[in-house]
């Protein structure tokens, strides 16, 4: 290892204490492939499915409510989100529109489902619903509209093409 990545600039210094030589190339253990690969083969790909769809419109839909509300990331689900997600889960959502005819996406059944501008629509309905549903007892109106509102532009997005960050 001849550095390291760091969160934050706090950090830095507990990094740089791990590594005293500026090139650990004495320390590699004699077993260790001299060039190993860096780009090893993916194991465990499953398939595309209907609830990776799901996941993706709530993760787009909270997110674009944080943005709406002032932030930049939000923690969804254990994980910090941000724009980088949101531009690749809206993207995903497209591009399951575009070649609906041609990737298979298949439900809980098994059964394929094809996923139209109508079917996705409705999919970023159900989820809205859901999203509401999970909410605290007593959540303020304005809160309620801030997701509704996130949800038409978070799907309008899709429709439109419009993928680069704003």
């Amino acid at each position: 290892m001849d550095g390291a990545w760091t969160g934050h600039p706090d950090q830095n210094d507990i990094a740089v204490k791990q590594f005293p030589y500026p090139n650990q190339l004495d320390s590699r253990k004699p077993d260790a492939p001299s060039q190993p690969s860096l780009r090893p083969p993916p194991k465990g790909i499953g398939s595309i499915t209907l609830n990776g769809t799901r996941a993706a419109v709530r993760t787009v839909i909270r997110y674009r409510r944080g943005v709406l509300e002032g932030k930049g990331a939000s923690l969804l689900d254990g994980y910090m989100e941000d724009l980088a997600t949101d531009r690749i889960y809206r993207l995903m959502i497209a591009q399951r529109i575009l070649h609906r005819d041609k990737r298979i996406v298949v439900g809980s059944e098994g059964n394929p489902i094809a996923h139209t501008p109508q079917f996705v629509g409705e999919l970023f309905d159900k989820e809205l619903e859901r999203i509401l549903h999970e909410l605290p007892e007593g959540t303020d109106e304005s809160t309620i509209d801030k997701y509704r509102e996130a949800r038409q532009i978070s799907e309008l997005m899709i429709r439109s093409g419009k993928f680069d960050p704003i």
